[in-house]
């Protein structure tokens, strides 16, 4: 899964034409410096080959927004300058709309790098000056005992009890982040010889080439409800996604060891008998997504799918199930499929078996039902 977006890095020399100064980094000349932003979105080579042909839920584009990634709107650069030594001495920043914006570097060694800024959601932050920058998200509740923290807070209130009080789950909600790009380009060189350059329209221009990656990334539920017989009709307080990661490295793309709870909405699809939910996350915690050998040695941990459905009696539901193998099986994002069976799974109050029968999609090598108390 990955944006294709280059970023095309014009730098328009001002440099005297056969002048070399040994070492490079003694020319402090200014170099013009143009940044052009083309961030096409390809949802076919998002997330795993065939998300397609498993995401049947009818998705509302216009009420529930796009299926998969915003194109961004605005951007931030990073550059760090590089002294004779080779250690980082100053730490510029520019932020900037639109596709493109001029900025001065100077001749000799930098690393860039490149981020859409233009979420509300989403925190910036550095340890100091040189520092990698990390991205995470605000913590919203000191923790999860229900798939939604409102939801859980009113009900508490009045002395309720939900069937989400789990003793298991306790780290804190996280809002949920959005779409998060960035490229980052380390220890690149910028000449002072001429040669190194094209000369287009009475400049010396230097291009470079990279793809922008989400460090974001999508997961679809899809929960097909079997036996409904239209008494499952929602999901009052939606639900949440557990275990995944707090934030983030720019830099590095290794994701935050510590782990939040993502709270999303929950749709009905009643022609289908489906609930539909769409979360975005920073993903598995301890590792780099892009880096197979890096996710193999990511830390072990349980991820849930903490849900509350709601039934045509006004009673509510909540229950969480068990996606570990299926979120660890798309560090990058994807679909999981789940069925219930609502004749396993009735209101809270009402007789019947306690518990439910959950049929996960490739749950496991010989599949069939899987049985989880609620």
């Amino acid at each position: 899964m990955k944006l294709k977006g280059l970023i095309l890095l014009c730098l328009t020399a001002i440099l005297l034409g056969g002048c070399r100064i040994e070492p490079p980094l003694n020319l402090r000349q200014s170099v013009k410096t143009r940044l052009v932003l083309d961030a096409r979105v390809d949802v076919q080579v998002m997330w795993q080959v065939n998300w397609q042909s498993q995401w049947n839920f009818n998705w509302n584009t216009a009420a529930y927004g796009p299926v998969g990634y915003n194109m961004p709107g605005s951007m931030r650069a990073h550059v760090y300058s590089h002294n004779a030594f080779g250690d980082k001495s100053a730490h510029n920043v520019y932020n900037f709309l639109g596709e493109s914006t001029t900025l001065d570097v100077f001749v000799g060694i930098h690393d860039f790098l490149f981020h859409n800024n233009d979420s509300e959601a989403i925190l910036f932050r550095s340890d100091g000056e040189m520092s990698d920058i990390n991205a995470y998200t605000r913590i919203i509740s000191s923790g999860l005992r229900a798939s939604s923290q409102v939801f859980t807070m009113a009900h508490k209130a009045l002395g309720l009890q939900t069937r989400a009080d789990d003793d298991e789950i306790k780290e804190p909600v996280a809002l949920q982040p959005d779409d998060l790009f960035s490229v980052y380009v380390p220890d690149y060189y910028i000449s002072d010889d001429l040669n190194d350059y094209v000369y287009e329209n009475g400049r010396y221009v230097l291009k470079l080439e990279h793809e922008l990656n989400p460090v974001t990334f999508i997961y679809l539920f899809q929960v097909r409800l079997l036996n409904n017989a239209g008494r499952v009709v929602g999901s009052s307080a939606g639900a949440a996604l557990t275990g995944v990661a707090a934030g983030a490295n720019l830099m590095t793309r290794m994701s935050e060891s510590s782990t939040v709870s993502i709270p999303m909405d929950v749709h009905m699809d009643r022609d289908q008998d489906m609930l539909g939910a769409k979360v975005y996350c920073f993903g598995i915690p301890g590792c780099n997504a892009y880096d197979s050998e890096s996710v193999a040695a990511a830390p072990d941990g349980k991820h849930y799918f903490v849900l509350n459905i709601s039934y045509i009696n006004g009673t509510y539901r909540n229950i969480r199930i068990d996606v570990t193998d299926e979120v660890r099986a798309l560090p990058l994002g994807g679909v999981i499929p789940l069925e219930i069976d609502v004749d396993d799974f009735p209101p809270e109050g009402s007789s019947g078996s306690g518990g439910f029968n959950a049929l996960v999609n490739d749950w496991n090598d010989e599949g069939g039902y899987t049985t989880i108390i609620s």
